[in-house]
């Protein structure tokens, strides 16, 4: 294991604990978990006996989640508190919860298929599944939290295009002399070198997960640059915008810079609701994409037909992609209800060889083949319930008061759903996912309910919650 990679992981929690001694807790928050994303090393994991594997994802979250809820809950009286969850909500997380138990449960047999053989799922990994389940809710759970108001939003907005506006250094450096930073810094590539690799050129991959993982993130910003030039037009955010855009097309990634050229016209354009309505409109698409295509609706063929007239390699790799979903996909439905767990049981191996004979690529199949419909449905409604939600509480109309703060909300909506529909071919879940999703659908409960924090408002405009009460003062 490279030592500088094992040490930032390491040292990842001390740096959360600054972060949290001089910033408010909800910039501390965003930081810590946005920054680790960033920076931490890709695949170095510290394995710990019945604990899931603490990685970038893992450690990040629960440093901050120790700072939230424990070190420094001295400060919460003096925040306003946030709106409950609600019975749906509350549903779901425990659906995600129970999920890994379930799983575990109702696979207690081995699989031998040639010289390949699975282990049985027991107890004891239900329990450390449902222990990473809990952790990788944890951004969610703290964007709820902290990111309910309008100025949480706002906040994060903001830190994705500061913090992505500072990645571009080293994505230029890539683009131009190779992706070799995961090298120079860690000492180790992190995936496979052919994939950065497009149209005579190179794609930045820095320190995340796969080429497409940054690509997404960077239209995530440029939406966000969008919207805060929107709501501040200058002559600075508008260049930082067009900078953002350039840095996406220099990206080489076809479906994030399909989703950008969906979503930024409705950004600097429309009017929240209609957003929010749109967004609505992809999450659900992607959601019931594993429905619908197996009908006519989804034209697979045709889809691929077109991907080969633009480009035989590009349409390779689709036809090849949506022959591993087929393959998956009636292995999933073979236990349909809970899925086949962990150790790979739910993938397809050579029996003579042993060696790997499918390749899951979209998030949609792993999650049903792992948990089953189940799991499926908790972890996508989950993601899907803050659209719908807040689709349900933004007002009709123009609000000229709030037109800044549903902007930002709008946008929101509309990354979040990008997201989702980039789920259909990739496993592009990460951090931020949940944590745009919880900001997300604090802020449609406070809309929903009608609460409006002191500093979101006028004052001849400030209402209280519908069930507020009379603080008694001793």
């Amino acid at each position: 294991m490279p030592l500088l990679a094992l040490t930032m992981l390491l040292i990842w929690p001390v740096v959360v604990g600054i972060l949290f001694s001089r910033k408010d807790r909800a910039t501390a928050m965003i930081w810590s978990i946005f920054a680790g994303y960033l920076i931490l090393p890709q695949l170095v994991e510290i394995d710990l006996p019945a604990f899931p594997s603490l990685n970038k994802h893992i450690i990040p979250a629960i440093a901050a989640g120790v700072m939230v809820w424990f070190v420094t809950k001295d400060r919460a009286p003096q925040e306003p508190a946030s709106p409950p969850f609600g019975r749906w909500v509350v549903l779901l997380l425990g659906m995600n919860l129970v999920s890994p138990m379930l799983t575990a449960l109702t696979n207690p047999d081995g699989l031998v298929d040639g010289v390949n053989y699975r282990p049985p799922m027991a107890i004891t990994h239900g329990i450390s599944n449902l222990i990473q389940q809990f952790l990788l809710l944890l951004p969610f759970l703290m964007g709820y939290k902290l990111l309910w108001n309008a100025r949480g939003a706002e906040l994060w907005i903001r830190a994705l295009v500061l913090g992505v506006l500072c990645y571009t250094v080293p994505m230029l450096i890539e683009l131009r002399m190779s992706p070799q930073m995961n090298v120079w810094v860690y000492g180790y590539f992190q995936h496979d070198f052919i994939q950065t690799m497009r149209y005579g050129g190179f794609r930045p991959i820095v320190f995340l997960e796969h080429p497409l993982w940054v690509a997404l993130m960077t239209m995530t910003a440029f939406l966000s640059a969008i919207a805060v030039a929107r709501n501040d037009f200058t002559r600075r955010n508008l260049l930082i915008a067009v900078y953002l855009g350039c840095i996406l097309f220099l990206c080489k990634s076809a479906g994030a810079l399909l989703q950008a050229i969906m979503a930024a016209p409705l950004v600097l354009l429309a009017r929240p609701r209609g957003m929010v309505l749109v967004a609505v409109i992809v999450g659900t698409l992607a959601f019931s994409y594993p429905i619908l295509r197996t009908t006519p609706w989804m034209p697979l063929q045709g889809i691929v037909d077109l991907a080969m007239s633009i480009s035989p390699d590009r349409g390779g790799s689709l036809a090849f992609r949506l022959m591993n979903e087929e393959v998956l996909l009636r292995r999933a439905m073979e236990r349909p209800f809970f899925g086949w767990g962990d150790w790979g049981r739910s993938l397809f191996y050579d029996p003579y060889s042993g060696r790997l004979a499918s390749v899951p690529d979209g998030v949609w199949v792993i999650w049903l083949g792992a948990r089953g419909i189940f799991g499926y449905l908790a972890q996508f409604l989950l993601l899907l319930t803050p659209i719908y939600a807040l689709l349900r509480a933004i007002p009709r109309g123009r609000q000229p008061g709030r037109e800044k703060e549903l902007v930002f909300l709008g946008t929101l909506s509309l990354m979040l759903a990008m997201n989702l529909l980039d789920l259909i071919p990739n496993a592009t879940i990460t951090p931020l996912t949940w944590l745009t999703a919880g900001a997300l659908l604090g802020n449609a409960h406070r809309l929903r309910q009608g609460a409006a924090e002191a500093a979101d408002l006028p004052a001849e405009r400030r209402i209280l919650p519908k069930k507020a009460g009379i603080p008694t003062v001793l």
